[in-house]
C-alpha cells in the first residue's frame, strides 16, 4: 500500500515540476490533474475500509462461534485446522 501512494505521490511532483518549466498548463488541466487524484485516493481508501470490514466479521464470526465453555484445546486445534487451510 506504501509503494502505490509513493507512486501517486511521486506522479503528483512530476506533474507539479512539468507545470513550472511549461507555461502552457491551464487551470483546466490542474482541475482534471486534482479530480483524478481525489478518485484514486478515494478508491484506494474504500478498498483499505472493505478490506477492514471483511476482518471484523471474521473476527465477530470466531467470536460467536468459540463461546467461554469450550475448552481451550478445541480452540487451540480449531485455529491450527485453520491455518492449514490459510496455507493452502
Amino acid at each position: 500500500m506504501s509503494h502505490i501512494l509513493n507512486a501517486e505521490a511521486e506522479k503528483m511532483q512530476a506533474f507539479v515540476k512539468y507545470a513550472e518549466r511549461s507555461l502552457s498548463v491551464k487551470t483546466k488541466e490542474f482541475i482534471q490533474f486534482n479530480n483524478a487524484v481525489s478518485k484514486f485516493m478515494e478508491e484506494v481508501t474504500m478498498e483499505q475500509w472493505l478490506g477492514l470490514n471483511k476482518l471484523d466479521r471474521v473476527i465477530q464470526l470466531i467470536d460467536e462461534h468459540y463461546d467461554d465453555t469450550e475448552s481451550e484445546e478445541c480452540i487451540n486445534e480449531d485455529y491450527d485446522n485453520l491455518e492449514e487451510y490459510c496455507d493452502e
